[in-house]
């Protein structure tokens, strides 16, 4: 049955908005395979899940040209990986705060939004290190646009939650900070050439604004990439649930077979059950819950150190 849905599901592919984009954008654009995948994975302690989400890349996207993993650990770490995959290291040990509550975070962070100035070809999707893919699709990829999927969440509250009497100049001329909506930072596709422009200053933005922030929660990247998207006035285009879908939340606590329609997994814990996956995708798994899953994924150090 599963087998036929993802057949189903392969005919009745997710419709990428190519035509609404072209009129945007005023020229016409077509949607394409993805060239370079780029997963960040920092820390000895998402090797193992970084390395599945390769495999899973190059068993059900092959037309991917290359698979690059960036992280802050020797590329020996990793083991045996998929033939299209190479290890890029990075070291912002300099820029680094040298006091701050989640340095393994703001590490990561920074890894992460360097990472597809890694790749060596033109059409780029980022996705965060647990997210799988389950099906190939192609993307309407345009320069000085981003695609993605987009989630509920005020980022402007990050501002507030922290305190701070005047917020950060970052901020200014800027309104995507204050939508519910914005652009989740874990499929993240566009050309070469707009994250030669978009990485840089999402790297200034990020460094700049934590250093106003104090450090009582995670410095995340999706508070820099709002203010970042309008002062390059970058488009940005939801793709839409299936490409970054929420297993936690969605069968998290449960025993149940992935849709046939979900294009990128995200956030399915503990990894044996994509192992399982692997083995036969009609299989039901069992993943933990949304909140065990943040419980795991956003800890202080101090916290990281007491497990």
């Amino acid at each position: 049955m599963v087998w036929q849905l993802r057949k189903w599901a392969n005919r009745h592919r997710l419709r990428v908005p190519a035509a609404e984009l072209s009129a945007r954008l005023g020229k016409t654009v077509t949607p394409e395979w993805v060239e370079s995948l780029v997963i960040p994975v920092v820390g000895l302690d998402y090797v193992e899940e970084g390395s599945l989400t390769a495999e899973f890349a190059a068993r059900f996207y092959p037309e991917l040209k290359e698979i690059v993993l960036v992280t802050d650990v020797p590329a020996d770490a990793f083991g045996p990986l998929p033939a299209k995959a190479r290890v890029v290291t990075l070291d912002y040990s300099a820029i680094m705060p040298q006091q701050h509550a989640y340095t393994a975070i703001y590490k990561s962070r920074l890894v992460k939004i360097s990472a597809p100035l890694q790749a060596r070809y033109d059409r780029i999707l980022m996705t965060d290190s647990d997210l799988m893919m389950l099906q190939n699709l192609q993307i309407p990829f345009a320069d000085d646009c981003l695609l993605g999927c987009f989630r509920r969440g005020k980022m402007i509250s990050k501002v507030r939650d922290a305190g701070v009497s005047k917020a950060p100049v970052e901020l200014s001329e800027t309104y995507r900070p204050y939508l519910w909506d914005h652009l989740n930072g874990a499929f993240l596709a566009g050309t070469k050439a707009t994250w030669e422009r978009l990485s840089p200053a999402w790297i200034a933005a990020y460094i700049s604004i934590w250093s106003k922030l104090p450090d009582n929660q995670p410095p995340t990247d999706q508070l820099p990439l709002c203010c970042v998207l309008d002062h390059l006035q970058l488009y940005t285009v939801d793709l839409g649930d299936w490409v970054n879908w929420p297993v936690s939340k969605k069968m998290g606590g449960k025993t149940e077979v992935v849709p046939a329609e979900v294009i990128g997994a995200h956030g399915g814990f503990p990894l044996a059950e994509w192992r399982k996956y692997l083995q036969d995708p009609a299989t039901p798994l069992s993943f933990i819950d949304a909140n065990q899953t943040r419980k795991l994924r956003y800890l202080t150090d101090a916290e990281k150190g007491s497990q």
